[in-house]
């Protein structure tokens, strides 16, 4: 039961990014993948799993003093915010990813997109960043890059289904408590709320009844 809640809908989300990413062919051979957000509960299970499927990984973070832990879970190389979206959108920028995990969106996700390779596609699954999304269509139609929505709220049993046994076999993850910040009780939970809102959280944080 620790398990599946040490997971939730933060595994579970990054898990299906994974799982539509390789419904796109992306496979460790085609280069670096992107995860945005990557201290965050989806992020720090996106670089978990696409790190012990043979990916490298590229964490994306703000936070300078986490990036031993990212390194800890499977990051290949930290970069920057700066470095995924420095302010100014273009068109098209340096072919960089084969794909990337995006629970942020807004502007730093149309950066993305520009900067995906030939074929690759963005598995989209938050809006940190804003609901926004002032892209152009020339990575879709001069690269041809996918944008895969994510959604963890109405997705299928028969995807649910399949997601879970993947979360148990393959993407199962030999450092799952290494994702837990915290292990709280229910009425420390107003203290806790706000450093989640401020974007101060890492990974998972668990509420024990």
């Amino acid at each position: 039961m620790k398990e599946a809640m040490i997971i939730g809908t933060a595994g579970f989300t990054a898990a299906l990014s994974v799982l539509r990413l390789e419904e796109n062919n992306l496979t460790p051979g085609q280069g670096s993948v992107l995860v945005t957000g990557a201290t965050g509960g989806v992020g720090s299970f996106a670089v978990s799993i696409l790190s012990k499927l043979g990916y490298s990984v590229e964490a994306s973070t703000g936070k300078e003093s986490e990036h031993g832990y990212l390194k800890e879970i499977g990051a290949a190389t930290i970069v920057s915010r700066e470095d995924v979206y420095d302010g100014k959108l273009r068109a098209l920028g340096k072919q960089k990813w084969s794909g990337a995990v995006d629970p942020v969106g807004g502007e730093p996700l149309a950066s993305v997109l520009s900067q995906i390779k030939y074929g690759g596609a963005v598995a989209v699954s938050g809006l940190t960043a804003g609901t926004s999304l002032p892209a152009t269509v020339f990575p879709f139609i001069l690269r041809g890059v996918n944008l895969l929505g994510i959604d963890s709220v109405n997705c299928p049993m028969d995807t649910r289904l399949k997601v879970w046994h993947r979360l148990a076999t393959d993407f199962k993850l030999e450092h799952l408590e290494q994702l837990v910040q915290q292990e709280i009780t229910i009425e420390e939970l107003p203290d806790v709320l706000p450093t989640l809102l401020k974007g101060e959280a890492r990974g998972r944080t668990i509420v024990k009844l």
